[in-house]
């Protein structure tokens, strides 16, 4: 740990108790996908591939990509 860190974490504290040292998400690039395509990825996830039409008996990432891709243009 620097002293900077415990600095800022001191200043953090002072400023807003417990709650100023609770882990903060930085802001980053927002998802490309919206919620409801969020949960639709996980149902595609969590059942699995279809052999036949898919191609595949198990989900790659590249696989998925493209099932993403023509599901969500």
């Amino acid at each position: 740990m620097t002293r900077q860190t415990l600095r800022d974490w001191v200043h953090r504290y002072n400023a807003e108790g417990l709650a100023g040292l609770w882990s903060r998400t930085g802001s980053g690039r927002p998802p490309c996908l919206t919620d409801g395509q969020m949960e639709e990825l996980k149902a595609i996830v969590v059942n699995g591939p279809d052999p036949d039409r898919h191609k595949v008996v198990r989900w790659r990432c590249v696989d998925l990509r493209e099932e993403i891709a023509t599901r969500c243009r």
